[in-house]
């Protein structure tokens, strides 16, 4: 299986937390087959919205909510 990695952002309410405050408004950045470039798609709107705190950005390895069995290394 590709270990699929989610990008997505949108506002929170706040900016330490995970608490999207609309979900419609949601910016789905797309689906990546590997987390380089998930982090390059991550970094690059999270560097775009840099001076709205409320403004987040996250990477959401699909692959692990998919097989929640696989050990991790540690």
């Amino acid at each position: 299986m590709s270990k699929l990695h989610l990008v997505f952002g949108g506002r929170v309410q706040d900016p330490q937390g995970l608490d999207f405050v609309n979900l419609n408004d949601m910016h789905i950045v797309g689906l990546f087959d590997n987390y380089a470039d998930a982090e390059d798609a991550w970094r690059a709107n999270a560097q775009r919205t840099v001076d709205d705190a409320e403004m987040k950005y996250v990477v959401v390895h699909l692959h692990r909510l998919l097989e929640p069995e696989v050990e991790r290394k540690a």
